[in-house]
C-alpha cells in the first residue's frame, strides 16, 4: 500500500490556504484604509484650526472703530472672497483673501502693505495632502444699525488631496469673530 496524498487532498489544502490568505489580506486592507482616513482627518483638523486661529488674530489686530467702509474695515455684507482692514497697531492695510490660482488651486492669503513693501503670507496653499475646495462666500460681515461692524465670518472647506492621504475626506470650517466696541 502506497503512502502519500491524493490529488483531491492537495486541492482541498490549497483551497483552504487561499481562503485564509484572502481573509487576512481583506482585514489588513481595512486596517490600512481606516488608518489612512484617520490620518487625513487629523491633518485636515490641524490645518483648518490653525487657519481659523490666524484669521481671528488678523481681525482682532484690526479692531478699531469697526465702521464698515471706513478707516478700519471694508468687508462684504452678502459674502465675498476678500476683505480689507487697517491694523490699529501699525496703521497698515491688510487684505485677507481667498484667491483662485487655476491649476495651483485656491489659496488663503494675508497681504499687508508695510512701508511700501507688500508682504504676502499664505495661510493655506494646495499641497499633496490637502486642497481648499472653493472661495465662494469665504468672508461675510454683519453690521449693527449704526453701520458698525459687529461680526466677521470666515468659511472654507478643506479636503484630502489626491496623493498621500485618503481622498474623499472633506471638512467644513467656519469661525465668527465678534468685534469689540
Amino acid at each position: 500500500m502506497k503512502k502519500g496524498f491524493t490529488f483531491i487532498e492537495i486541492l482541498i489544502v490549497i483551497s483552504l490556504i487561499v481562503i485564509i490568505i484572502g481573509s487576512i489580506s481583506g482585514i489588513m486592507s481595512g486596517v490600512f484604509s481606516s488608518q489612512s482616513k484617520n490620518k487625513a482627518i487629523d491633518k485636515i483638523n490641524q490645518n483648518g484650526s490653525w487657519i481659523l486661529n490666524e484669521l481671528k488674530k488678523n481681525i482682532l489686530n484690526a479692531n478699531g472703530s469697526g465702521v464698515n467702509g471706513g478707516d478700519y474695515f471694508s468687508c462684504p455684507m452678502g459674502g465675498g472672497t476678500s476683505m480689507v482692514m487697517t491694523n490699529v497697531k501699525d496703521g497698515e492695510k491688510t487684505t485677507i483673501s481667498c484667491l483662485d490660482f487655476g491649476n495651483d488651486g485656491f489659496k488663503i492669503a494675508s497681504i499687508s502693505g508695510k512701508k511700501d513693501i507688500g508682504t504676502t503670507v499664505y495661510l493655506f496653499q494646495k499641497n499633496s495632502d490637502l486642497v481648499l475646495d472653493s472661495c465662494s462666500n469665504f468672508v461675510t460681515c454683519s453690521t449693527l444699525p449704526s453701520s458698525q461692524l459687529s461680526k466677521v465670518r470666515f468659511n472654507f472647506d478643506l479636503k484630502a488631496g489626491v496623493f498621500g492621504l485618503s481622498s474623499g475626506t472633506t471638512k467644513s470650517f467656519s469661525i465668527d469673530v465678534t468685534l469689540r466696541n
